[in-house]
């Protein structure tokens, strides 16, 4: 009764009397077939329903789209013998019963027209071979001819007629049965478990495209280990995935064993599984050991070891994506690299943790850190429960210190403030092994905390290292100048190759500064002053609070003092003239802190507006009063 109240409720719906109404009106048998009826009596949900009616599935289908009108899609599809009609809410297919014949060397079959009984026949297993039937005179009745509704109780994946003949017929159904008895949580009955025993080495003329569907379908169930143990037990993993059989078993040695690596594999797809939904991320937990067949050794010390296995995981995977079928996007990148990572994380519970070694695991996880923490607390399986407690805890101080770091230092897929490109055009390289060193060593000091990530610090390192290989700047001894428009009128902006030399309203000091350093000019610019161009109009916008350059500046002992004095002023705050005389160390040379600042020869940058008189009044600047008191109120503004 609770079935056919089932059936009723569902066939109430208007697109299932329109369906009936239309094939009467052709006077054809028409019938809800597969999975749709199969997932009423699951509670399951689907918008996607086949029909099966005995004749023309075609000329229903475009009889079904002409009676629901404009919001209805019709495709055809002739060779096949079917058609669709989808609206917003619904995927219609319909297709003409048929009865089919196979060639031994081909999947693809012979197709004839038949009745009901002969589709269903045809149909892959007893709980998808039942149909309603839809016309008005036995409207809700179901067909139920192998005892589908027995097989959905009992919950068990069985084939309509012989096994041997279904599977030998289409192999992928093989594929299908196991895909089923994971995704349902059944088990596939003995006898056609063993008929897929029998056959699995049909699976071979099955595309790998079809078979990486399946396998997909498997990953994304709730428990995704059953389906392949049960690929292993019915001896189809060796033959389409022999780096996952090869995982199997336990060597021994000395009396001494370790873990069956496949059975682990399964207990970590499963913790992943239950922590996300992300199929890639399923991926990774099921080759996350995928080398370890190939790494596995025996050390008299150490016993059983699997020393590198990440890395050559690592570099498995894109073959395994490729003779798959996987996509080989920014999926199989991921995968490989969580792969390659999935030791890190463990490394740092078991060693002392270092700042150093978390800004690098952030680094080089970016923003698929989180991913890899959970693949890596899914990897702590162990028989000794106070073991897998102890290491926990300890993952969960890492992750801690993961979140302390990257909150501090921002390291998360952090981009060197000095790229390949700048380093290429400022000392006029092609693409070589020189770039890429000097790029790592930027990126290294950052990350192992000897400078901050800041430009002039990479800057100043930059040229540091290419000295030492002996590589100089292309436009070295030239001063290199541009202009640029900013609030307060046109900015001169001067560089040599050690730094900024000029931030000026005007260009009146230029060839005098290039004379007292020994620098030609010359009018162009240059990725330093590309990058001072860039900071000077975050800071007129608003969006900088300070600067990041390499300066070159030059003066008396007394000017370079007061100049370095005034760049630790804090945003915001000024500085009386006597303040930064008793800061430089001599209290009375005020008025040469004044001439200092008068003459400061990268404006805004060292901040000799900030500079004030004792009584707090604006005071001289050598850009002009106007631009001082704009300066201050711009800053103030700008300050929360």
């Amino acid at each position: 009764m609770d079935n056919e109240l089932n059936i009723s409720r569902h066939l109430s719906q208007e697109v299932f009397h329109l369906v009936g109404e239309v094939a009467d009106s052709l006077q054809r048998e028409c019938y809800v077939v597969g999975g749709y009826v199969r997932d009423i009596f699951l509670d399951r949900r689907s918008n996607d329903i086949d029909f099966v009616t005995v004749g023309s599935g075609i000329e229903v289908a475009k009889a079904v789209a002409a009676r629901i009108g404009r919001k209805a899609h019709l495709s055809v599809f002739k060779t096949y013998g079917t058609a669709q009609v989808k609206t917003r809410q619904w995927e219609l297919e319909f297709v003409g019963a048929r009865r089919e014949s196979y060639r031994r060397e081909s999947r693809n079959p012979i197709v004839e027209d038949g009745t009901l009984h002969d589709d269903q026949c045809r149909r892959d297993f007893t709980i998808n071979a039942m149909a309603i039937s839809l016309n008005a005179d036995r409207y809700g009745q179901l067909l139920d001819p192998f005892d589908g509704m027995g097989d959905l109780a009992r919950r068990i994946i069985r084939t309509p007629l012989d096994p041997d003949i279904t599977f030998s017929d289409d192999p992928l159904r093989m594929m299908r049965a196991i895909r089923f008895a994971t995704q349902l949580d059944f088990d596939i009955f003995p006898d056609t478990m063993r008929a897929i025993e029998r056959n699995a080495r049909r699976i071979d003329i099955i595309t790998r495209e079809r078979i990486a569907d399946e396998l997909g379908k498997i990953m994304r169930s709730p428990r995704p280990s059953r389906g392949f143990t049960l690929l292993d037990e019915s001896g189809l993993l060796p033959i389409i995935f022999p780096e996952l059989a090869a995982m199997k078993g336990v060597d021994l040695s000395h009396r001494r064993a370790h873990k069956d690596n496949f059975r682990h594999t399964m207990q970590v797809l499963d913790n992943v599984a239950a922590a996300s939904n992300n199929e890639w991320l399923r991926w990774a937990a099921l080759l996350h050991d995928i080398g370890k067949p190939i790494c596995k050794r025996w050390d008299e010390q150490q016993g059983w070891t699997f020393h590198n296995h990440n890395f050559v995981g690592e570099r498995m995977i894109p073959k395994i994506f490729a003779r798959m079928r996987l996509p080989m996007n920014e999926h199989m990148k991921y995968v490989k690299k969580l792969v390659g990572l999935h030791m890190r994380p463990i490394a740092l519970v078991e060693d002392e943790v270092t700042d150093s070694a978390v800004r690098r695991l952030l680094f080089d996880a970016g923003d698929d850190i989180d991913d890899l923490m959970t693949l890596c607390k899914a990897d702590i399986t162990s028989k000794n429960q106070e073991k897998v407690t102890r290491f926990k805890e300890n993952f969960d101080l890492v992750k801690q210190k993961l979140i302390d770091i990257e909150e501090k230092d921002r390291v998360r897929n952090f981009q060197p403030p000095v790229l390949g490109q700048e380093i290429m055009d400022t000392f006029g390289l092609r693409p070589s092994r020189e770039v890429g060193e000097i790029k790592d060593v930027i990126k290294d000091a950052i990350l192992d905390g000897h400078i901050p990530n800041d430009y002039a610090q990479a800057y100043a390192l930059m040229m540091r290292r290419a000295a030492e290989l002996g590589i100089t700047p292309a436009l070295r001894g030239q001063l290199c100048h541009t202009t640029m428009p900013s609030p307060l009128g046109q900015l001169t902006l001067g560089a040599s190759e050690h730094g900024i030399v000029l931030v000026a309203w005007d260009n009146a000091q230029l060839t005098k500064i290039a004379e007292r350093l020994g620098l030609q000019l010359s009018e162009r610019t240059t990725p330093l002053l590309d990058h001072c161009h860039r900071q000077l109009d975050e800071y007129f916008a608003g969006e900088r609070r300070s600067f990041s350059l390499p300066l070159h500046l030059f003066g008396t002992d007394f000017q370079m003092a007061a100049w370095a004095e005034l760049q630790r002023i804090p945003y915001g705050q000024t500085v009386s003239y006597r303040q930064l005389a008793e800061l430089v160390g001599h209290p009375r040379a005020y008025r040469a802190v004044a001439q200092a600042c008068h003459a400061n020869p990268v404006s805004i940058i060292v901040p000799c507006h900030r500079v004030i008189a004792a009584d707090g009044k604006p005071g001289g600047y050598g850009g002009g009063l106007d631009r001082k008191l704009w300066l201050l109120q711009h800053e103030g503004q700008c300050d929360s």
